[in-house]
């Protein structure tokens, strides 16, 4: 190392400039933030900007231990002065624990000065040089969980000694290394790998997290392996003010029932009371627990507040009562015996949601689940009434669908718009209507009619993001969307240019696109093809202060939609600072008929 770099160190460290970075870690199960990594830099456009070459560069000079004493120290006050939520994971270079100017219980002082609990914080293992002690890592260890710290073996699969460290230090949380997740939706060995971790890390009580997921791709892959916790650039960066909510859109999107949600029942309905347990409770307590209460299928285990898995009556008795099962197993913590692999849902979740959750979940407990209230333990629930609750919803819904189409009817349009007004966000109601429909359903009949009204229903399904957006049938030939997609104007031209092209089908026995049928008044009248008009009006926050104000403004949309030539789409939108003017003079008009 040169002198200026040595110097640039010095002052790196007699100053404390460094930077500190946080990167969220993600639960799956209950699709929020777990904890943050706390990630450091050196000064930006220095050649010790990179953490790598930062602690490079303290080895070569005999700073190690320094710098990574700083490094904790700046890392957890700026944790505990942005009040960020869960648990804070630190970095910790194995070497520098075995260095003679080590310093016992300094971390815990740190941790103390900052306002902060020894149970929020994680020790991360990270292996960047052969660990041959693996007595001495041991007794570390051991004295960092007399403090009440955990432990995470970082970079597991890349390190040197990985595998033989996860087996003699018996970590609480292990990292698969970024190698093994990148491309794994396309690499069967690797999904092969982190199944075989994931089998592992069941049997010995300990939690998984996989670093670099970059693509939705790859976060899907592991969603379907059952990943417990994720961590990479597809959710998070790391930075400097990291985020306190991921965004909904981020995880798989999950098919929901167009009713709206707001008036669906919630997971909440199912809570029952669970007993639970500390996750260094002894075997034998537990045991006692099972003897005593008998209709307890299920005890949960916690580590503090926090919720780690379940022990199931069945699996624990069918080793407790082994021949030698209370003479092995009396003594060691119960955590080393749960089941981590049971869904964990917040009480506030729609049953819906739930139930997606449960049968596209792999190899999951099936009879109980976990329900949280702000990730700390509300109770939990069985699989039977959620299921009874489900049926009992969708014979519900299915008094309010269109028969036709099946779509959503006038009682759940009604309440989505209601939940949308009460959320305050911008949207657009689109009203959808077939130019042309009642003279085509007298010539050809009502048959005829009912095909037309099923290919509007089948186009909207397949463009609409069912997620995001609703679809409703208000009857006959009008139907609505309401979007909060963004590029909803270019799906409603998709679907108006699939219209066009279908519709020419439903003439084919009739010659020319022209039919005569009588109106209302018994003349005889020629009308042309069929169109689709929308007439759209986009409704911001406090735009609207009643719904006769939006049913006003969707006939007038409508109208002005159906005085274009071909099928069309004429969008209103409304000044905020008018909300009883309800159009505004800028108006766009797209006519799509030729």
């Amino acid at each position: 190392m040169d002198n200026i770099t040595c110097d640039l160190l010095n002052t790196i460290i007699e100053q404390q400039n460094i930077k500190v970075h946080f990167q969220p870690i993600i639960h799956l199960q209950t699709q929020q933030i777990y904890g943050y990594e706390g990630l450091v830099r050196g000064p930006v456009n220095t050649v010790l900007h990179s953490p790598t070459r930062l602690f490079e560069a303290a080895t070569w000079a005999g700073r190690l231990t320094e710098l990574d004493f700083l490094c904790r120290k700046t890392v957890i006050n700026r944790f505990a002065q942005m009040e960020l939520p869960g648990r804070l994971f630190i970095n910790v270079d194995p070497y520098s624990l075995m260095n003679e100017h080590f310093r016992e219980g300094e971390t815990l002082r740190y941790i103390e000065e900052a306002g902060l609990k020894s149970s929020q914080v994680i020790i991360e293992l990270t292996e960047t040089h052969i660990v041959e002690d693996v007595q001495m890592m041991q007794q570390a260890m051991t004295h960092y969980r007399d403090m009440g710290f955990r432990v995470a073996l970082d970079d597991l699969g890349a390190g040197y000694s990985g595998l033989k460290l996860w087996s003699e230090i018996h970590p609480d949380i292990v990292k698969i290394d970024r190698h093994f997740i990148h491309g794994i939706d396309e690499d069967r060995t690797k999904q092969q790998f982190v199944k075989a971790i994931l089998s592992t890390a069941t049997l010995l009580g300990c939690r998984v997290i996989t670093e670099g997921v970059e693509t939705a791709k790859e976060y899907a892959t592991l969603r379907i392996l059952g990943v417990e916790m994720v961590q990479g650039y597809y959710f998070s960066r790391p930075v400097e003010i990291p985020p306190l909510v991921i965004s909904p859109k981020l995880f798989r999107k999950e098919t929901r029932d167009n009713a709206a949600e707001v008036e669906s029942p919630t997971v909440e309905i199912l809570l029952k009371p669970a007993i639970s347990v500390q996750a260094d409770t002894k075997v034998m307590q537990v045991g006692d627990l099972f003897t005593a209460m008998p209709e307890e299928k299920s005890i949960v285990i916690l580590h503090d507040s926090e919720v780690l898995g379940m022990v199931l009556r069945k699996d624990f008795m069918n080793l407790y009562a082994s021949l030698y099962g209370r003479a092995i197993y009396d003594k060691q913590p119960i955590f080393r015996f749960m089941n981590r692999n049971v869904m964990q849902v917040e009480k506030g979740l729609p049953l819906e949601k739930a139930s997606f959750r449960l049968t596209t979940s792999l190899d999951i407990h099936t009879d109980e689940f976990i329900i949280l209230d702000g990730c700390s333990l509300a109770g939990k629930g069985r699989i039977l009434d959620l299921l009874h609750e489900i049926t009992k919803l969708q014979i519900t819904r299915a008094r309010y669908a269109n028969p036709l189409t099946l779509l959503p009817g006038n009682v759940p349009i009604q309440q989505e718009l209601q939940k949308l007004f009460r959320e305050s966000v911008t949207f657009a109601v689109c009203y959808f209507d077939l130019d042309n429909f009642k003279p085509f359903n007298d010539f050809f009949g009502f048959s005829r009619g009912d095909k037309v009204l099923r290919l509007v229903s089948e186009l909207l399904v397949a463009n609409v993001n069912g997620q995001d957006d609703f679809i409703g049938h208000i009857g006959g030939d009008d139907f609505v969307v309401i979007f909060r997609t963004d590029a909803w104007q270019a799906i409603i031209k998709r679907i108006l240019q699939q219209f066009d092209n279908s519709i020419g089908g439903f003439y084919k026995d009739h010659i020319g696109s022209v039919i005569t049928v009588a109106d209302r008044e018994g003349k005889e009248r020629q009308y042309p093809r069929m169109t689709l008009s929308v007439g759209a009006v986009v409704v911001k926050p406090s735009d609207w202060q009643c719904q006769i104000d939006l049913s006003e403004a969707a006939a007038i949309a409508k109208h002005h939609a159906k005085s274009i030539m071909g099928s069309s789409l004429f969008i209103y939108e409304v000044e905020p600072t008018l909300p009883k003017d309800i159009f505004a003079a800028e108006s766009s008009t797209s006519a799509l008929a030729d």
